[in-house]
């Protein structure tokens, strides 16, 4: 609540000083320049909400739901409780704060934009990239939400379904990349947000490229529900005259070295409270991958290998049982990773797998995924690692206690192969797999190609406490409805449950894209 108090009071203290009347003089003659606005001050936070910059909101949104979900991280501590997102039985207490940690940071300082800019202009459109960003990550979660019906800061409305709801995320996509783009055509050195603007700097053209990439990302998440649309929204992404992002100059990182913040992950590791999980380290063992140096720190406990990660859903964990085994390798300033090119090129692969028009085949896309995650760690090898035929995913071996021993079930090398029996299954998960080991330490999206694909094989949780049906073979499906949504909006989640693919509102019910697994 403290928290929410400072965004809400800075958010005035800007509503202040632009003027008090609330009517701004025109910027020259550009159509596409909104009234003067000290509002650039708001996309600081903004940023900050895309990539939970800030400690515990990092720890929440990273480690606690898409660290485990994902494969990617495994929360070290029972933090006073032995029942967690990990282990499939959240308590009601800590489920609500990623959903409305984002509703309540976010939005106060989008609504700010949208008034000071009378909503439109250009930077009401960059706000509402943005805002697509934050609330696919909540869809992805929970499934329908308040979205077309929330406005001027009322959150208590009618949930969309679904459909709905992705269908206008991506409308809000095409009305920013049309604005953004006339602007780029009419004046291509247009910037203004150089401070401001954590991520690009306030380059509108890469901000074009991440909102088709988006788009191409929503419409892969959406395919199984609804193939033709799917795929006449994907193939314009990739067919805009600005296109996607196709290299590592686009990947959108947030720039924390020039702020105060610190990155947030990296606060979580120095308490000891955050281990590699398991099945990245183990897919990356397998593999050789090189990668490994600069994702993770060396482990002393085991003489096969030197990174060994932790399984997801041990009951009791503390920070001391595994104290010496691989964490995440980041600084305090280290840039925090929002998306990237790499994802982009596996997104196309996937789409062209299909037999989309990606501009080029899923074997190239694939290889060049591959190779901008290799660029984008630092690291040399990708050919060799691309064309190997011979290493597999290990199986994790825990050297503590094998009774946390778990045998992988993916079997395939890393190298392309379109002549076995089941070819465009197998590359498929090849794609899924690399995407997953590209992405880290971003959980929530390998958390949703499980759910919607059955890749890659993310290892389940040790011990599942599920008491709603989860179960370790198809794991958590969603987050359930927080507490404060039922207390402050009780009529529209009740609504909204009816809009589930069961009515029910429950951790194991499937959301209406997670069509397969």
């Amino acid at each position: 609540m403290k928290k929410v108090t400072q965004v809400i009071c800075s958010v005035l203290l800007v509503v202040l000083m632009c003027n008090c009347t609330g009517k701004f003089e025109d910027f020259n003659s550009n159509p596409y320049q909104p009234p003067t606005l000290n509002s650039r001050l708001l996309f600081a936070q903004l940023i900050t909400c895309m990539s939970s910059t800030e400690e515990n909101p990092a720890q929440r949104n990273i480690t606690f739901w898409a660290g485990p979900f994902g494969g990617m991280l495994t929360p070290s501590s029972s933090w006073s409780r032995s029942q967690h997102f990990y282990t499939y039985n959240v308590d009601d207490n800590w489920n609500k704060w990623s959903v409305d940690w984002y509703f309540k940071n976010f939005y106060p300082n989008y609504f700010s934009i949208e008034r000071f800019s009378e909503a439109s202009g250009h930077y009401y459109a960059l706000a509402k990239i943005m805002r697509v960003h934050i609330m696919q990550i909540i869809a992805t979660m929970q499934g329908p939400l308040p979205y077309s019906k929330v406005e001027s800061g009322q959150y208590s409305v009618a949930y969309d379904n679904e459909e709905t709801a992705w269908k206008a995320m991506i409308d809000d996509l095409d009305y920013s990349i049309g604005v953004l783009t006339a602007l780029m055509n009419t004046d291509p050195s247009f910037n203004e947000l150089t401070t401001e603007d954590r991520i690009y700097k306030g380059d509108y053209k890469k901000w074009i490229k991440f909102a088709n990439s988006l788009k191409l990302r929503i419409a892969i998440r959406i395919s199984n529900a609804v193939p033709e649309y799917a795929q006449k929204r994907a193939e314009e992404a990739v067919s805009h005259p600005y296109g996607v992002m196709d290299s590592n100059d686009c990947d959108a990182y947030d720039d924390i070295s020039a702020t105060n913040y610190k990155n947030g992950l990296a606060s979580v590791n120095s308490w000891g409270e955050v281990r590699a999980n398991a099945c990245i380290v183990s897919f990356m063992n397998g593999y050789k991958d090189p990668r490994c140096e600069s994702y993770f720190t060396k482990s002393s406990v085991s003489s096969e290998y030197d990174y060994i990660g932790v399984r997801s859903g041990i009951q009791g964990i503390t920070t001391s049982m595994f104290s010496a085994y691989s964490t995440v390798k980041v600084e305090t300033k280290t840039p925090m990773l929002i998306f990237n090119a790499a994802e982009v090129a596996f997104l196309r692969a996937e789409g062209a797998l299909k037999k989309w028009n990606m501009g080029g085949t899923a074997e190239d896309f694939y290889k060049e995924g591959i190779r901008l995650s290799f660029n984008e760690r630092g690291v040399s090898g990708a050919d060799a690692y691309i064309a190997n035929t011979t290493n597999v995913p290990a199986d994790y071996a825990c050297p503590l206690n094998s009774a946390y021993n778990y045998t992988n079930p993916c079997k395939l090398p890393v190298a392309w192969d379109k002549t076995g029996p089941n070819a465009d299954e197998d590359n498929l998960q090849r794609i899924l797999t690399q995407k997953m080991i590209a992405n880290f330490p971003i959980g929530n999206e390998t958390w949703a190609d499980f759910r919607r694909t059955g890749y890659p094989a993310v290892f389940p949780a040790h011990d599942n406490l599920s008491t709603q049906g989860v179960t370790k073979e198809r794991q958590q499906r969603r987050l359930r409805f927080s507490e404060d949504e039922y207390s402050s909006n009780e009529a529209n989640v009740t609504e909204a449950c009816s809009f589930l693919s069961n009515g029910q509102d429950t951790d194991a019910t499937d959301l209406w894209w997670a069509k397969k697994n």
